[in-house]
């Protein structure tokens, strides 16, 4: 294996940890997190708000397009540009001016009467053909007070790990089989030693943390874990894509096998999840199979399966019958 595609895998983790929650001074990008643009500030720039919930208040100006992907804004300023949004919802207040088009896919926009908007405001489809069954489970459930956000934020979830499993099962084929093999072989000890971890990593980072010169380990100590987390999901979803071709006799290329596991472990943990605290609760025991056959394999280095390990030469026969 070159060692290129290597060290991208191991700086991977890190891009996506820095990616999770950003903001650039000029607010040209946003990811996950809550952004608000104060009155009398000015962005010369494109934004682009991914997962966020972004406010731009009144007197706020942004001097270019605004694109929105799987999130909610309140607009009361000036959007020199056209707007972009693809799930997710927005509110346009009396104040918002628009000075360009408003497009729209999957989204939701409330438009205040007096709020101005130059050009046309194009839907390419139905934003509030599910809004009924969306009332409906809010007042079932209020954990659904956003549903359309949910759903939009788990599709994108969903697609960055299928892309993500896809990518490391094809350029580190013999690691993920290898780390595949140590859990099926030892699924008892990989979930005792993810669940130690799952206890011993918060602890050991704020030992780190509050030691002024071992912090700088308390964020190695995060990236490792993350990445470890995700090969322990990728694992999981390979061996559920392998029984499913097993099962159902498709034979099918083990990158398939891994789409297809990625989607079902993907689905089944979005809906576990929407369980308020028993979701995460859930979540975390079956994950601790894969983190602990991610470290019991050294990262897929070795393929460790305990006493099944032994050759057959190494087992002593019977003592022969006296007599």
């Amino acid at each position: 294996m070159p060692k290129t595609r290597i060290l991208v895998l191991l700086l991977l983790p890190l891009l996506l940890v820095g990616c999770t929650q950003i903001s650039n001074n000029d607010g040209s990008l946003v990811v996950g997190e809550v952004y608000t643009l104060a009155s009398g500030k000015t962005i010369n720039s494109d934004l682009a708000v991914i997962g966020s919930s972004i406010t731009i208040e009144e007197g706020a100006t942004i001097n270019g397009d605004v694109s929105l992907i799987g999130s909610t804004a309140t607009i009361a300023g000036t959007v020199n540009g056209n707007t972009f949004a693809f799930g997710g919802s927005s509110t346009l207040t009396a104040n918002a001016l628009i000075n360009g088009d408003f497009n729209q896919i999957f989204h939701q926009l409330t438009v205040d009467p007096q709020a101005t908007i130059t050009g046309a405001i194009n839907t390419y489809t139905n934003p509030g053909a599910f809004k009924p069954a969306w009332s409906g489970l809010s007042y079932l459930f209020p954990y659904f007070s956003n549903a359309e956000r949910i759903v939009t934020t788990r599709l994108i979830l969903t697609a960055v790990f299928c892309f993500l499993a896809c990518l490391i099962a094809f350029l580190l084929p013999q690691p993920t089989h290898k780390l595949m093999g140590t859990i099926q072989a030892q699924p008892a000890v990989s979930w005792g030693i993810g669940l130690l971890i799952l206890f011993a990593v918060p602890l050991v980072g704020l030992v780190f943390l509050i030691t002024i010169c071992l912090s700088p380990l308390a964020l190695i100590l995060l990236v490792i874990y993350l990445l470890a987390t995700l090969l322990g999901w990728i694992a999981l979803a390979a061996l559920l894509g392998e029984k499913v071709n097993q099962w159902l006799y498709l034979h099918i290329p083990f990158i398939l096998q891994v789409l297809i596991g990625s989607l079902l472990v993907s689905l089944l943990v979005s809906l576990i999840t929407l369980i308020p605290c028993l979701g995460l609760f859930i979540t975390n025991t079956v994950g601790c199979y894969g983190v602990g056959g991610v470290v019991i394999s050294r990262f897929g280095k070795i393929l460790d399966e305990g006493n099944k390990k032994r050759k057959k030469t190494d087992i002593k026969p019977p003592a022969p019958p006296v007599g």
